[in-house]
């Protein structure tokens, strides 16, 4: 699978603030996702991809999440890269 839809994938499972729960289109997080698919490599740890995510997610939506806030969707993001 093409990495962006990986990406978009796992980034949409996680619905960020639950906005595609809530009614926000299907494309909410398109932007960020390929952000985020631009910036990961192969080679990257799942710490690293989750730190990936926070600084995206943060810029997009003006907050401050704990990297921490991202393990879960990078370790999925992660293990589908490397499958």
């Amino acid at each position: 699978m093409e990495k962006y839809l990986i990406v978009k994938k796992h980034i949409d499972e996680m619905d960020y603030h639950s906005l595609l729960s809530v009614g926000a289109p299907n494309d909410e997080f398109d932007t960020e996702s390929q952000a985020i698919s631009d910036k990961i490599t192969y080679v990257q740890s799942a710490q690293d991809i989750a730190q990936i995510i926070a600084d995206v997610f943060n810029r997009s939506f003006n907050h401050s999440d704990a990297t921490s806030r991202f393990a879960d969707c990078a370790k999925k993001i992660y293990a589908d890269l490397h499958c």
